[in-house]
C-alpha cells in the first residue's frame, strides 16, 4: 500500500483527530484527491462542498468555513507529529496559501530521537576499582529511567487494550443486527452515495427520480448554467463518479466487522445498479434518496422521509404520523453557532421481502454520519437495543431519528429522538 494512505490512517485513527470528524473528513479529501492525481481539484471550492455539505454555488469569499477549518487542521497535524508520532520519518503539512497537501521524509535533525537508557558491562579495571562513583551518580537516574519507561509501557498497553476492548464493545452491542446482514448464505451489497448526482441536482435545483435516473434521461433534460462563463455540459456528469471519503470509510468499517468474515461483501456505484440486484442480496444504502435514489424504494415503507429541497438548499426530516410531542418537520438550522443536523437509522426488510436492507440517511453529511456512527456506539445503541426488545439472537425491525449538533470541527454523539417498529 501506498505509505501516504498507511500515514493517513495512522493519523484519522489517533486521539488528535479522534473527536473531530470534519478535520478528519478534510485530510482524507485533500489527501486522497493528490494520491489519487486530482490536486487541481484541491481548492477551497470543492472542500466546502465535498468536506462541509455546502451547495455547489456558494461563495467561499462570504463563507470562511474552509479558511477557518484549514488553519485548525494545521494545528492539529503539529499536534500529532509533534505528541503521538515524534518519530515519524514521513510527516504531512498543508503549507499555507493553499490547500494541497505535502507529505516529505522529516529531516534526522528536525525529529526527535528517543534512546533507551545504554547498559555498559563493567570492564575488569572498573570492577576492581575501589572507587563507588557510578552507584551515587549514576544508579538512582538510571533506576528512574527504567521506572519512567516501564510505566510508559504499561499505559500504552493499557491505552490499546482499552481502544480493543472499546472497539469489541460497540460490535457486540449490534451484534444482532450485524448478525442478519452479514451471513454465508446471502451476499451483501453495499451502495454509497452518488456525490456527482448532488453536485448535478444543486446546480439544476430539480429532483432526480429513480427512473430517470436508471435510464440516463435527467442529463438530457438538464438545463445546466455556465460556470465563470463556461457551460456546464451533461457529459461531465455521465462520466465522474465521485463517492465521499466518509461513505468510503463506512463501506471498509463495515467489511471489517468479524460477522463480514465468511461473508460476500461487495461494494458497488448505485448508478450501475439494478432493481434485481436488491432482490438477491441483503443491501445496505448510504445517504439519503437525493444522494442515493435507491433509497426511494423503501421510502413508502418508513415513517421518517429524508428530503432534500433543492431550490431552497435545505434538508429536512419528513415526520408522517407525528406521536404526541414529536414534531412533523425536522429541518437542518444553525443556531448559536452550532450546525443541527438529523440523521435516520433504519432496518427493514428488502424488497419484495428477500432479505434485508439497513439504511443510512441524513439531512447532510453531518446527519448521514451521525446515523453511521449510531450501530457503532457501545453505549447508545445498546439502549436503544434494549428499548426495542432485541436480543443477542433477535433485532426487529426498525427506524431511528437521530439529532446531532457540530461546533467548528468536532461533532458530539448522537442523540435518539424518536424511533418506530417496522412490522415484517
Amino acid at each position: 500500500m501506498d505509505e501516504r494512505l498507511l500515514l493517513l490512517q495512522r493519523i484519522v485513527a489517533s486521539r488528535t483527530f479522534a473527536k473531530s470528524p470534519r478535520l478528519t473528513r478534510f485530510l482524507e479529501f485533500i489527501c486522497v484527491s493528490l494520491i489519487e492525481g486530482r490536486a487541481r481539484e484541491i481548492n477551497e471550492q470543492q472542500i466546502g462542498i465535498h468536506v462541509f455539505g455546502r451547495s455547489a454555488t456558494y461563495s467561499a469569499s462570504d463563507d470562511s468555513i474552509v479558511r477557518s477549518q484549514a488553519r485548525l487542521l494545521r494545528q492539529r497535524l503539529e499536534e500529532y507529529f509533534e505528541t503521538e508520532s515524534p518519530l515519524s520519518t514521513l510527516i504531512v503539512t498543508i503549507p499555507k496559501g493553499g490547500y494541497v497537501p505535502v507529505f516529505e521524509t522529516r529531516s534526522s535533525t528536525a525529529a526527535p530521537v528517543v534512546r533507551a537508557p545504554t547498559i555498559h558491562a563493567p570492564t575488569p579495571e572498573e570492577t576492581s576499582t575501589p572507587i563507588a562513583v557510578a552507584p551515587s551518580s549514576r544508579g538512582p537516574r538510571f533506576g528512574t529511567a527504567l521506572l519512567v519507561i516501564a510505566v510508559l509501557v504499561l499505559l500504552l498497553s493499557a491505552g490499546l487494550l482499552y481502544r480493543r476492548m472499546r472497539s469489541q464493545r460497540a460490535e457486540a452491542s449490534a451484534d444482532p443486527l450485524w448478525s442478519k446482514l452479514f451471513t454465508p448464505e446471502r451476499p451483501v451489497l453495499i451502495v454509497p452515495s452518488d456525490d456527482a448526482l448532488v453536485l448535478f441536482q444543486e446546480f439544476t435545483r430539480t429532483p432526480v427520480q429513480l427512473d430517470d435516473y436508471l435510464s440516463g434521461t435527467y442529463l438530457s433534460k438538464a438545463n445546466l448554467p455556465s460556470i465563470g462563463g463556461a457551460p456546464l455540459s451533461a457529459e461531465w456528469f455521465a462520466s465522474h463518479q465521485y463517492t465521499s471519503s466518509a461513505d468510503l470509510n463506512l463501506a471498509l468499517r463495515l467489511g471489517r466487522l468479524p460477522q463480514a468474515i465468511g461473508a460476500e461483501v461487495e461494494t458497488r456505484n448505485a448508478r450501475v445498479l439494478r432493481i434485481d440486484d436488491l432482490k438477491s442480496r441483503n443491501v445496505i444504502l448510504i445517504g439519503g434518496s437525493g444522494a442515493n435514489p435507491w433509497v426511494s424504494l423503501f421510502q413508502n415503507r418508513l415513517n421518517f422521509d429524508v428530503t432534500w429541497d433543492w431550490k431552497a438548499s435545505e434538508g429536512f426530516v419528513l415526520n408522517k404520523h407525528p406521536a404526541k410531542g414529536e414534531g412533523s418537520i425536522y429541518r437542518e438550522t444553525l443556531a448559536d453557532g452550532a450546525r443541527h443536523s438529523y440523521g435516520v437509522l433504519a432496518f427493514l426488510p428488502g424488497i419484495e421481502g428477500n432479505g434485508d436492507a439497513l439504511l443510512f440517511e441524513g439531512t447532510g453529511m453531518a446527519g448521514t454520519e451521525s446515523a453511521a456512527d449510531f450501530p457503532f456506539s457501545p453505549v447508545a445503541f445498546q439502549n436503544f437495543a434494549r428499548t426495542i426488545g432485541a436480543t443477542k439472537d433477535h433485532m426487529p425491525y426498525f427506524e431511528v431519528l437521530l439529532e446531532t449538533s457540530s461546533v467548528g470541527g468536532n461533532a458530539p454523539e448522537a442523540s435518539v429522538i424518536t424511533f418506530r417498529i417496522i412490522q415484517p
